[in-house]
């Protein structure tokens, strides 16, 4: 693998990707935020699909930024849906929380190594019931990213 930093998001998903399938998960990649996930409280996330198509252009412009700033990017797995791995792109907000993550100014890839089931939600009504039954857990959604 090469020991350069990516240039682009493209060669960074690309190598998310290899890494992913040396830890035997799907490659087939969709990009959540915190607003698509809920957290029952159990082994498992409730993932709003399909996740909005902007999610991807987001985690662009976030890999762009933190390249660019020298933060360092780090991609990473939430969970896993049927076939398909929920994943996201993190940059962090400046100097004193790169270095609380143990960030570098490039590349960061990791993977969940107790792996968590996405529970795909397609129904908008269900969806905000479930939004309203889990809201007391709402706050911890940002602790998946990063």
């Amino acid at each position: 693998m090469s020991t350069t930093e990516p240039q682009t998001f493209e060669e960074a998903v690309s190598r998310f990707e290899a890494f992913l399938r040396q830890n035997a998960y799907s490659t087939n990649l969709v990009w959540v935020e915190p607003d698509d996930l809920l957290l029952p409280g159990q082994r498992a996330i409730y993932v709003k699909v399909p996740v909005p198509f902007n999610n991807l252009e987001r985690a662009r412009e976030r890999f762009n930024s933190g390249m660019s700033e020298g933060l360092g990017v780090a991609l990473g797995t939430i969970c896993e849906l049927p076939s398909t791995t929920c994943c996201y792109l993190w940059v962090p907000k400046d100097r004193a929380e790169q270095q609380e993550h143990l960030m570098g100014s490039g590349l960061k890839l990791s993977a969940k190594t107790v792996r968590l089931r996405g529970i795909p939600v397609t129904n908008p009504v269900h969806w905000q019931l479930l939004k309203l039954r889990h809201r007391k857990r709402a706050g911890l959604r940002q602790h998946l990213f990063g």
